[in-house]
């Protein structure tokens, strides 16, 4: 979405429907919810180039392996374990149909103090950074960004229930339901 802040982004790929060798905490979610979470870090890395997880000695007994994805390798080089149960699922959304580039995507958020690096643009995202949503940024975003931001606020606080919502759009119209992935039941 040129010209509008929003979460950085992308598909899930082929290293993401696997285990990484530097995860950890991924029994925390479902299945599929694992993979959304690898591609959520995966792309904050490559977009923002800043990495989600926490410090690890564990991974430098491991010997180096050609056949791991980038993330891995970045992951390995700071010493950090690729931590997916510091990540908080927020949600789903999914565009309306009748919109010429469709979305079904998963949000999720973590704490700064598991944040490695600085944010820094690239080709995706030309101004990527800190920003205090006390200076209004919330009205400066899309609605469902919006939205989904404004839940992990209340995530934090302790106000929202843990089910997930499913944010879409039917016949013209912004409705929220409860995401089935996120069940307990796993």
């Amino acid at each position: 979405m040129p010209g509008v802040y929003v979460f950085p982004g992308g598909g899930i790929e082929p290293p993401d429907r696997f285990p990484w060798s530097v995860e950890a905490g991924a029994e925390s979610l479902t299945p599929r919810l694992r993979r959304g979470a690898r591609a959520a870090l995966r792309e904050t890395w490559e977009e923002v180039g800043v990495l989600v997880g926490r410090r690890t000695a564990a991974l430098d007994a491991a010997p180096v392996s050609p056949a791991w994805a980038p993330i891995e390798h970045a992951y390995r080089a700071h010493g950090l374990a690729a931590a997916i149960d510091r990540l908080t699922y927020v949600g789903r959304a999914i565009t309306p149909s009748y919109s010429s580039r469709r979305f079904n995507t998963r949000f999720f958020v973590s704490d700064g103090a598991d944040v490695f690096g600085e944010p820094r643009p690239s080709e995706e995202l030309e101004d990527a950074g800190w920003r205090r949503i006390e200076d209004g940024l919330l009205e400066s975003l899309r609605d469902v960004t919006r939205f989904m931001l404004a839940r992990a606020l209340a995530l934090r606080e302790g106000t929202e229930s843990s089910r997930a919502p499913l944010f879409y759009w039917a016949k013209n119209a912004r409705r929220v339901g409860i995401c089935r992935e996120a069940r307990a039941d796993k």
